[in-house]
């Protein structure tokens, strides 16, 4: 019996791990097309090679653009980090009331508690990062807001520059007017 529940547990983890994945995998195409443009220059040129050798004409195959990824937003990060937690709290839970009922020995829930404590220390850590960029981001941009007061500040401190009228000769030099002639004639 206790081997049944063992077995059970094993296919709730690897449900709780496969099932997200599986949810969000890629199609077959996008799959192929990410590992073909994985492939080196080298291969490319060893398939050249290949191809007049077996007298095939050297044809460049049509690869499909991949699809772009998407951007991953700060909902989304909290997003999947609420569904982890929640996962291995309810893995733990579970975990603890099979112990409880008396169909597995105690030890079956050090895998999950491990897990959850491991997953609880990465998040401690993310929100420290998180803070943290939040918080270069808030004195960049108190810096800026600074920077551009300042320039707004010495915009309204320096004076007007005075407009000075420079006298105009009462005859403008032309140097191809009839009347001159060039120094020594």
């Amino acid at each position: 019996m206790s081997s049944a529940v063992l077995y059970l547990a094993i296919v709730a983890v690897w449900g709780i791990v496969l099932v997200p994945m599986w949810l969000r995998r890629d199609t077959e195409t996008t799959g192929i097309t990410r590992l073909l443009h994985k492939r080196t220059d080298e291969t490319l040129v060893e398939d050249e090679e290949e191809a007049p050798a077996e007298g095939r004409p050297d044809e460049p195959e049509e690869i499909p653009e991949p699809r772009p990824r998407r951007r991953t937003t700060r909902a989304t990060v909290i997003a999947r980090r609420r569904r982890r937690t929640t996962g291995l709290t309810a893995l733990v839970l579970t975990a603890g009331i099979v112990v409880a009922s008396g169909f597995a020995p105690w030890w079956i829930t050090m895998p999950p508690a491990v897990l959850l404590a491991g997953h609880l220390a990465l998040l401690r850590v993310a929100v420290g990062m998180d803070t943290a960029r939040h918080r270069a981001a808030a004195q960049a941009r108190a810096k800026a807001l600074e920077a551009r007061r300042a320039a707004e500040a010495a915009a309204e401190i320096t004076e007007p520059a005075e407009v000075i009228e420079l006298p105009t000769p009462e005859e403008v030099f032309d140097q191809y007017a009839a009347d001159r002639r060039a120094v020594g004639e």
